[in-house]
């Protein structure tokens, strides 16, 4: 019923406001997009389906995390376990979709040669110019691990101006605050900097078991950065050190989750991560024709918690060119090489390394209104890690192992602009993924590359006040990688038999005077083909995703935003044989008001989860004893803060 209601709001609301008209014309469409090729283009020139999250989004959401800044978006399911970092699921991969798709900082992946996910709870939002969302994208430009598509958080570039910043602090449900500072200058001419800092401490949703581990969660983040300007280019410097003590409980049983989910689990821990990253680029306007780039950097993180301790480092260098032969007619030629390691402190095995060699071309042509691209990319992996047994009486044998992998990533994609505000694009993407260390940590079986077709169909346009984006497509999976648990032994292997995703997405916004309406719908049907399970679906995706939002300016001081966000049914985790029965769908809503006063102070606040909705961000099940664990999400939370900038 809830899925009928949301379907038919979407519907009424697109059909109805779409004849309206308004002054906005085709300025979404030319938004600039710099994610699928280091340079810039715009969403129009571009045959994804392209979703930009501004800074201007994120401020009416009243976000102050990159996921919160994310929910909603189409075809993107946000996935938080207390415990663990947020995973990103593009277009459907479940359990292991924090591997499958590819986060990027300033066009810099921040996935960890480990493998354990990507910590974006450090970004400060106030820094963020926008966050670039593409699904089924980024596998010709970054390769391993873009299956199910990139997201490229951008921050604000340093300031042409003498004195600037920003201060911010908020206070939420739970004990909860958070603030940052940000500061930056103008020391000559050609060098600007900046520095911020970002402090978050609570104690959580969630009571724990033990006094040992009841005390608040805590993060702080410390960026430095500098930009040099050239006469034909520039060069940018950044620091960014950040720590993080997360105070975890276990998962319940269906009982105690229904009688309080805010109860602890039969088991509390703590993790601490310590994270260091330096990086430096370089850009050129060679000549009239010719661009260059060229990054590199360093990552070290060590992760502690109460099985594992960890410490992971990372080099990496990526040069590329861009000739442009004719108008919005380029070659883009580049390359890169990754050289990672990540060594045991507890059990004090060989370290583990992890090694990437990549070469890639990407070719865009215009005729007329056509666009054709063409891209390749030829990687090779070599790996060195410790095969794990687990013999009898809890005893580990750990063997040293070797591999090389060689891979290919294809892109060829047609686009068709139709009108100055419309286009309609076919495509074709061969991506791949091969195991990361902390995948080949609990191997089973030999290591093959994961390799995904996607095949898609979209259109983007802007009619009169509404912007429409919307796409169908299909992802074949070959030895996909996944996250199994037959029984109390998980492990990691490649997957016995081919996975189908069909699906859609649709993106309709709607701008008024004084009003912004938002529909999104994504449906996805995972689909296993062959193998054990055949015909069965792929459990912990859901079919339909969806959200409807509006922001109304009451005056030119005054915000208010309302979001609501359904979930559909899935099976639960490792139910790959679906015999436990699918999950219940959910639907939450917030709401935020923001108030802007002249002197460049705001104040806000809203409401998380408005009506307490009981749900869970994770269920994992053993389907041999039936069992199921729940991971609830939070409660209702009430939260206020202010902003000022300068």
């Amino acid at each position: 019923m809830k899925k009928s209601l949301m379907l038919a709001a979407l519907l009424i609301v697109g059909t109805s406001l779409a004849a309206q008209s308004s002054d906005i014309g085709s300025e979404k469409l030319n938004e600039t997009l710099i994610t699928t090729e280091n340079f810039e283009t715009t969403i129009l020139d571009t045959a994804k389906d392209v979703t930009i999250v501004t800074q201007e989004d994120i401020q009416n959401k009243g976000a102050t995390t990159v996921a919160q800044a994310l929910q909603g978006v189409p075809g993107l399911k946000v996935n938080l376990m207390d415990g663990s970092d947020v995973a990103f699921d593009l277009r459907g991969f479940g359990a292991t979709a924090g591997q499958n798709t590819l986060v990027l900082l300033d066009g810099i992946p921040l996935n960890s040669v480990q493998g354990n996910g990507y910590d974006t709870s450090q970004i400060p939002v106030s820094m963020i110019d926008r966050i670039e969302v593409i699904p089924s994208g980024g596998n010709i430009m970054y390769g391993d691990g873009a299956v199910g598509g990139v997201i490229n958080i951008i921050t604000k570039a340093p300031m042409d101006k003498a004195n600037y910043g920003s201060v911010g602090l908020e206070a939420s449900s739970w004990s909860t605050l958070n603030g940052n500072l940000h500061y930056g200058t103008k020391v000559t001419n050609k060098l600007l900097v900046d520095a911020a800092y970002n402090g978050f401490k609570s104690n959580e949703y969630r009571s724990k078991l033990n006094s040992e581990f009841d005390k608040p969660d805590t993060k702080n983040s410390v960026w430095l950065r500098g930009k040099y300007l050239l006469d034909n280019g520039s060069i940018d410097v950044k620091y960014r050190h950040s720590n993080t003590d997360d105070y975890y409980t276990g998962a319940l049983t269906k009982q105690q989750f229904d009688d309080n989910p805010k109860q602890s689990g039969s088991y509390d821990g703590l993790s601490k991560l310590n994270e260091d990253s330096y990086s430096a680029k370089y850009t050129a306007k060679i000549n009239a024709n010719i661009d260059f780039m060229m990054y590199g950097g360093y990552d070290k993180k060590e992760y502690e918690g109460s099985w594992s301790h960890t410490l992971a480092s990372q080099y990496y260098v990526k040069p590329q060119f861009k000739y442009t032969y004719a108008e919005n007619s380029y070659v883009i030629l580049g390359g890169d090489f990754k050289d990672g390691k990540s060594k045991d402190k507890i059990n004090h095995v060989k370290d583990q390394k992890r090694k990437s060699y990549a070469g890639y071309i990407l070719n865009k042509t215009t005729v007329g209104n056509f666009q054709f691209s063409q891209g390749f990319r030829h990687e090779k992996i070599d790996y060195d890690y410790n095969k794990q047994e687990y013999l009898p009486n809890y005893v580990t044998l750990y063997t040293p192992q070797s591999k090389k992998l060689d891979s290919n990533a294809w892109e060829l994609t047609a686009n068709y602009l139709y009108s100055d505000t419309g286009s309609i694009y076919v495509s074709y993407n061969r991506a791949f993924r091969g195991p990361t260390i902390q995948d080949l940590n609990s191997w089973y079986g030999d290591i093959k590359l994961q390799e995904n077709n996607t095949y898609e169909i979209g259109i983007k346009d802007m009619y009169k006040n509404t912007f429409i984006s919307a796409s169908v497509f299909r992802i074949d999976s070959d030895n996909e990688i996944f996250y199994d648990k037959p029984d109390y032994n998980a492990t990691n292997k490649n997957f016995d038999g081919k996975v189908r995703r069909v699906g859609g997405q649709i993106s309709l916004q709607h701008y008024f005077d004084k009003l912004t309406l938002r529909e999104n719908l994504t449906y996805i049907q995972p689909k296993i083909k062959t193998g054990k399970y055949a015909g069965h679906q792929f459990p912990a995706v859901a079919r339909w995703n969806a959200n409807i939002g509006a922001t109304y300016n009451f005056t030119e001081k005054l915000l208010g935003n309302f979001d609501l966000f359904y979930t559909g049914k899935a099976y639960s985790g490792n139910d790959f044989a679906n015999v436990l029965g699918k999950e219940d769908s959910y639907l939450t809503a917030d709401i935020n008001f923001r108030y802007q006063f002249n002197e460049g102070l705001e104040v806000y606040t809203g409401i998380r989860n408005l009506f307490d909705k009981k749900y869970c961000n994770a269920i994992i099940s053993n389907p041999k004893s039936g069992a199921k664990s729940y991971y609830p999400a939070d409660g209702r939370s009430y939260y206020a803060g202010f902003r000022y900038n300068f």
